[in-house]
């Protein structure tokens, strides 16, 4: 019977060259998998139960992480579990007896609540960066603008080259979450901010 934790290095190069995913998840996933070993001393496969997945689940809506003592919010309580899960789905692709991974299920979360800017709202985070003097405040607004317009996540914009925007055809291609490309478009207002 091979180790758990090299069981798990092994999902992890999975995860990683297989799969294409990027080292930030690994490394998640790697957090993950490990808190459980960690938590639950388990040293095989099959010392994944039910009820050990059971009284993890637990400790996770019980554990207080952080400086205000904060218990772990469900959604990242989830992602210790999809991370459980998938580490099983992987096992039983390779023909190796565990828990099955359906056993897992996640923890209910309540609807999330979506907030979108007023008109007024824009306006002044606009202003805002019109009011900081030089280059500074042009690189303030293109990103303002950017953001606004494409509605590109703060790390993609972050990893953004000003060669990978066509201001001739007004959009371009964003590579996003699990490496996956979209084509975003750019408002005029963002296209003169970016201009400047």
């Amino acid at each position: 019977m091979t180790a758990l934790k090299t069981l798990v290095n092994q999902y992890l190069e999975y995860l990683e060259i297989e799969k294409g995913r990027s080292d930030k998840t690994v490394r998640n996933y790697d957090f993950y998998l490990t808190r459980f070993i960690d938590w639950s001393k388990a040293t095989s496969i099959k010392d994944i139960t039910e009820e050990a997945v059971r009284k993890y689940r637990l400790w996770l809506n019980r554990h207080v992480e952080g400086r205000e003592n904060d218990t772990i919010k469900k959604n990242t309580q989830n992602y210790h579990l999809i991370a459980l899960r998938n580490f099983l789905k992987f096992c039983t692709k390779r023909d190796i007896k565990c828990l099955s991974p359906d056993k897992i299920e996640l923890a209910k979360q309540g609807d999330r609540d979506v907030a979108f800017l007023e008109a007024d709202e824009l306006d002044m985070l606009i202003g805002a960066t019109k009011k900081v003097a030089g280059i500074i405040g042009m690189r303030d607004r293109a990103i303002v603008e950017l953001l606004f317009s494409t509605g590109m996540r703060v790390s993609e914009l972050a990893g953004l080259q000003i060669e990978d925007i066509n201001l001739k055809r007004d959009e371009f291609t964003v590579r996003g979450k699990g490496d996956k490309l979209r084509v975003v478009f750019l408002s005029g207002d963002a296209k003169e901010a970016i201009k400047m």
